[in-house]
């Protein structure tokens, strides 16, 4: 059975948007909110990393997501038991699995094997069981599509009927060790090969008692005690232990599939949930710390990219408090230039738009008072890196390198976000490199949001005077105090980088003496 709590149809969807998800990872801060979404589990870790950095593209399954997450902070409590009761399952499953590898396979009886069988049947029948029982507990307090479809899908394919005929099953499969009979039923064909076996009966003397016993023992138990006939020739006997042993190794074989479906259900339950829990977690933390956030709104025009008190999550959570928060309203502007003084919050603006993106194509929640976006097919970013210290490359190498590499996937429909891209040169080689990758970009109708210092690329584009492009500026006020707010405004030609220069080396400072 599919969980469909991810995806509305499938386990596996095809549509998602193409991310360079190390580097976007690592511009965005992403592991700070990660982290958080985690609390110390480091398997919704993994998931919630996974699921961020592969955003969807599908407009109904992003609401469909929305939905879910909705029901799992209503229910934090009683999902993270569910997800807890998942997780145990799984290991006891892996436990047992990994008690049967220690065991030789070449020396294991058809016996021994389908116990094994038995044993790992039994671990996952009992834990849907459980499973089962518990959503029946609790499933009255699902108001989303997917929680209450997974359920009524659960009860239509797994009845409680079908779970007692199982139970019933293996109980009659265990006279393995409790004694009882099996009887089959087998073609001869030529030198007695026995084929087309069937299994007529599986029985359980109540009148056995489980116990111990040697070869000998079980010999006499099996062929003298019971009501059969002993087979004197050796050849007969050898054939009659052949089917069965074969018979054995069909029970095996017949649950095998069913093992193999139940097993593949708890790990995608057990994915699936992390997800929607590390949501959960988000946002509780998030109402605790006064981080204000909302159900972003798709554009259906794909023109329309508004936002109000949009701020970096990342920021918010390292410093435990909403950060400077910024404000934009535009209809179809393909390119945006940000420019301004230095320290001025610049990357910080251009990262919480690339979170909060993110945090839109894969279901969750932004961090903002109102966010409107259309849905990106790709998403990527382009951040200035530290020098090679291997010496493999120069800087500027590694920048085209990282380029070239989003250049060859980047599509019309996609994002680009660019923070100080090309300044690892002199300014007319940056410019000139910035001017050609953007200008090609801006005709093939990518967005682009770029933070850049490269002044001569900047005033070329601003006297362009492009029709779907903007400017903003990093506000600083006369007396050189930054608000961190970004605003319309024309480029200037300085970044105002002597206010840091005065702030570290005062006028009233002490000259710097060699000893």
């Amino acid at each position: 059975m599919n969980v469909s709590l991810l995806f509305m149809d499938n386990e596996a969807e095809l549509r998602n948007a193409t991310v360079n998800r190390s580097e976007i990872s690592a511009d965005l801060n992403l592991d700070i909110i990660l982290k958080f979404m985690a609390r110390s589990d480091d398997f919704i870790y993994r998931t919630v990393r996974t699921v961020m950095t592969t955003p969807v593209t599908d407009k109904e399954l992003i609401l469909y997501r929305q939905e879910i997450i909705a029901d799992f902070v209503k229910n934090h409590d009683s999902m993270l038991q569910l997800y807890e009761l998942a997780a145990r399952i799984i290991a006891e499953n892996e436990n047992h699995k990994e008690a049967t590898k220690r065991v030789n396979s070449s020396n294991l009886s058809s016996y021994a094997a389908a116990q094994n069988i038995l044993g790992q049947l039994s671990i996952l029948v009992n834990g849907f069981e459980q499973t089962k029982k518990y959503l029946d507990s609790i499933h009255y307090n699902f108001q989303s599509r997917g929680m209450v479809s997974f359920y009524e899908k659960l009860c239509e394919d797994y009845s409680d009927d079908f779970v007692r005929e199982i139970k019933e099953s293996i109980k009659n499969l265990k006279h393995l060790s409790h004694g009882g009979e099996i009887t089959l039923s087998s073609s001869v064909g030529n030198g007695f090969k026995m084929g087309n076996i069937v299994i007529n009966h599986l029985g359980v003397d109540p009148n056995k008692k489980r116990k111990l016993v040697g070869k000998v023992s079980l010999l006499i138990n099996r062929f003298v005690h019971r009501k059969v006939i002993m087979l004197e020739n050796s050849k007969i006997y050898e054939d009659a232990r052949e089917l069965e042993a074969e018979g054995m190794a069909h029970i095996a074989r017949l649950y095998s599939g069913f093992i193999q479906e139940l097993s593949i259900f708890f790990d995608n339950l057990h994915y699936q949930l992390a997800f929607y829990l590390g949501a959960s977690n988000l946002k509780k933390r998030m109402a605790q710390l006064h981080l204000p956030h909302c159900w972003p709104k798709i554009s259906d025009d794909e023109k329309t990219f508004s936002f109000r008190g949009l701020y970096d999550l990342s920021l918010g959570i390292y410093n435990r408090e909403t950060p400077v928060c910024n404000d934009l309203d535009t209809e179809d502007i393909k390119l945006f230039v940000i420019t301004g003084a230095n320290q001025g919050g610049k990357s910080t603006y251009l990262r919480s738009i690339g979170i909060a993106q993110l945090m839109m194509q894969c279901g969750l929640f932004v961090p903002a008072s109102t966010y409107c976006s259309r849905i990106y097919d790709g998403i990527f970013s382009h951040f200035t890196r530290r020098e090679d210290t291997a010496l493999n490359s120069g800087k500027l190498d590694e920048e085209l390198s990282r380029m070239n590499r989003i250049l060859n996937q980047i599509t019309t429909n996609s994002l680009l976000l660019l923070n100080e891209s090309f300044a690892s040169t002199t300014e007319k080689e940056g410019t000139g490199i910035a001017l050609d990758v953007v200008n090609a970009l801006y005709e093939n109708g990518t967005k682009i949001l770029m933070v850049t210092h490269l002044y001569e690329f900047t005033k070329t584009m601003y006297e362009r005077k492009l029709q779907q492009a903007k400017f903003l500026s990093a506000e600083r006020l006369p007396d050189g105090t930054r608000t961190y707010k970004i605003l319309e405004k024309e480029p200037e030609h300085t970044s105002y980088g002597l206010d840091l220069y005065e702030q570290i080396i005062s006028p009233g400072s002490e000259a710097l003496t060699l000893p």
